[in-house]
């Protein structure tokens, strides 16, 4: 079979400004909550403004803040839509940017309705909640008023500020819908960047929550609730913006989406013909760490052109979801052509990727491939087998796999879990258990590590470990990171107001590590709150802290000032060296439970242990053990020294209500 080039001059520019969106959305969201798919997950965008102080944007669209370190840090609002430049600087793309349309397609998303062009209903709003949301208008308005100083707002930018002023109340209304996303589309054709829109709300959101919780201690769950109807109507908001702007943007480039490849599908179904879905997605974690934006903003044009040059004359390339590309070839014969197809492509992509700035990067390809009508009687059928096939991949060594049938109940349940997931995150419906932690010399309880619990709505509980890959595969991290802080807060501050002062324990993840906004984020949630770092710990696991040793030291030390102590987790079940251990700023050392388990076993376990427990004495760390079930364990732990224990011998994980009992119980 021969591949041609396929109209290789316009598939390379292919989506290059929607990448570009799509990185400023994620970090300018995620930094305060917000979110909507796995299609930001890879951002390294800008910053978003702190809310440590009150917070100011001029009548250029500038956006000053005080961050942790006492900087003054500016956000422009940029007019290159695709490398973020302003006009009266040289462009620095390397390749020429691309204006913004002009004229926007007209909106006929396919998700409007007679509710609406903004989908309320995935983002838990409901008319109770639209209700409930009023109430917080004044608030609201009065947030997006400081952030303009009185009559300098830019002509153009009134109108669209008036209308945003009223979404808490509006919000369910759809003439209302259509009005905000018109006032913001004469926006961007004017030359404001998507950029301006998330630091305009995400500034503006930090400010109202810090009004309405007002720096007090202790904070009615009233207003918590509130902030959160807030946080989610503004993700619908933004959801449907940025949906647009794609959509105008793959117009624009002449580049067919998702419809396109559907409609492209229908077409065929009446003539007899096979038609062959690739679903091919392609993954370099590391990329989006350690590569400029540049570099970042030519990936998607470099493969699409790869892409491209593998095509007959007949096959057509089609821009998926989240980074996904279609490969649709029809009249197929056989299954060896769709298959050799698929061998190409991975062939190819086992070839670096020289980027403009001179450095090579390798991508991982995962291919899932369908047939119609073997594999779906229709195009939605037939697309959604390809991803299913593709999902199997996940985890395995091989690139490329048919779909087969039974992968289909595997994917539903995965699937069920996962729209259960995103609604109970964007609900915030999950939970966190506490988990006694006792010193040993006092036998008093000194902390508690805070662990997940998620309970469906069928009443089955989903085990913590499918719940992280859940959020992990569909690009949740930075939402489920931000839950996770502003629960574990007002979690402390529920604790103290029972007159419990102790240290909560929380996990983090070298995906964590790798957000260039973690830091920031998680002093925007202490400054909000009034709480102080020294009130927690972070437990991190050997592998997150090996994945970039000298990025690991940098946030640490960031998290140190912030008053933070640091735990090494499950230490030992990974490949740690103790030079890494010497030079990592950590204050804790956790010993996972296996080791725990053979300490009765044999004098050899028991010194493993003791070794460990002398080894974190030495280098000025506090030893605990994890895992322990038995009074003799303890007794054991006690004698070689170990501060801590933590385990069902004195308690299992337990609700904020059930551990508020049993401490006042074990104390009494």
């Amino acid at each position: 079979m021969r591949w041609a080039i396929r109209e290789r001059s316009r598939i390379s520019t292919t989506s290059a400004t929607a990448s570009s969106i799509r990185r400023c959305s994620s970090s300018l969201c995620n930094a305060s909550g917000f979110t909507r798919s796995a299609r930001w997950s890879n951002s390294t965008a800008a910053k978003s403004a702190s809310s440590s102080s009150k917070t100011g944007f001029s009548a250029r669209g500038r956006a000053f803040s005080s961050c942790s370190t006492g900087r003054r840090k500016p956000y422009r609002a940029t007019r290159c839509s695709t490398c973020a430049t302003s006009r009266a600087r040289s462009c620095t793309s390397p390749k020429p940017c691309r204006p913004m349309p002009t004229d926007f397609p007209v909106m006929t998303s396919t998700s409007a309705s007679d509710l609406g062009r903004i989908d309320l209903a995935s983002f838990g709003l409901a008319d109770e909640e639209l209700s409930s949301l009023r109430a917080i208008t004044a608030d609201w308005s009065a947030a997006l008023n400081e952030l303009f100083a009185a009559g300098r707002e830019e002509p153009q930018l009134a109108d669209f500020i008036a209308r945003c002023r009223s979404l808490p109340g509006e919000l369910g209304d759809a003439r209302w819908q259509e009005a905000w996303l018109r006032d913001w589309q004469k926006l961007n054709s004017q030359g404001y960047p998507m950029q301006m829109l998330f630091n305009l709300l995400n500034t503006a959101f930090d400010n109202c929550e810090r009004n309405v919780l007002g720096g007090e201690r202790l904070v009615p769950r009233l207003r918590v609730d509130l902030l959160s109807l807030l946080r989610r109507a503004l993700m619908s908001a933004l959801s449907c913006a940025v949906d647009m702007i794609e959509e105008g943007i793959l117009q624009a480039a002449g580049i067919p989406g998702e419809l396109a490849a559907v409609r492209y599908l229908w077409e065929g179904l009446g003539t007899g013909q096979r038609y062959a879905v690739l679903s091919v997605s392609v993954v370099n974690r590391d990329a989006f760490v350690h590569l400029s934006a540049a570099d970042l903003q030519s990936l998607p044009g470099l493969l699409a052109g790869r892409l491209g040059q593998l095509l007959r004359a007949e096959d057509r390339l089609f821009a998926g979801r989240e980074g996904e590309w279609l490969l649709i070839l029809p009249n197929i014969r056989s299954l060896t052509q769709p298959a050799l197809a698929g061998a190409y492509v991975q062939r190819d992509f086992s070839r670096p990727f020289r980027l403009g700035s001179g450095k090579a990067l390798y991508f991982d390809v995962a291919i899932g491939a369908a047939v119609m009508p073997d594999h779906g009687s229709d195009p939605e059928a037939v697309l959604a087998a390809s991803r299913i096939a593709r999902w199997h991949l996940a985890g395995g060594r091989d690139a490329f796999a048919w779909f087969l049938p039974e992968m289909q109940t595997d994917w539903q349940h995965r699937s069920e879990l996962a729209d259960e997931l995103k609604i109970a995150l964007s609900q915030e419906t999950l939970d966190l258990y506490l988990q006694p932690q006792i010193e040993t010399a006092s036998g008093l309880c000194v902390g508690a590590e805070l662990l997940l619990r998620w309970q469906r709505e069928s009443g089955e509980w989903v085990s913590p470990q499918l719940a992280m890959e859940l959020v992990d595969e569909n690009g949740w991290r930075r939402l489920y990171t931000d839950w996770l802080f502003r629960y574990a807060l007002r979690l402390s501050s529920d604790l103290a107001a029972a007159g419990i002062e102790l240290r909560l324990a929380l996990n983090l993840t070298a995906d964590d590590l790798a957000d260039d906004d973690l830091v920031e984020m998680i002093a925007q949630r202490l400054e909000t709150w009034q709480i102080g770092g020294e009130r927690f710990t972070l437990e991190l696991t050997e592998s997150a802290m090996l994945a970039s040793p000298e990025r690991a030291r940098e946030i640490f030390s960031q998290l140190r000032q912030l008053g933070f102590r640091l735990a090494l987790d499950d230490f030992g079940t990974g490949y740690s060296s103790l030079s890494h251990l010497v030079s990592l700023p950590l204050d804790e050392l956790k010993i996972d439970r296996s080791f725990i388990v053979a300490m009765s076993r044999s004098p050899e376990h028991r010194r493993v242990v003791r070794t460990i427990i002398d080894l974190a004495r030495d280098l000025d760390m506090m030893p605990l053990a994890e895992g322990v079930e038995r009074e003799d364990e303890a007794e054991m732990l006690r004698q070689m020294g170990c501060h801590r224990i933590q385990g069902y011998l004195y308690g299992k994980a337990m609700p904020e209500n059930e551990f508020i009992a049993w401490h006042n119980n074990y104390h009494a």
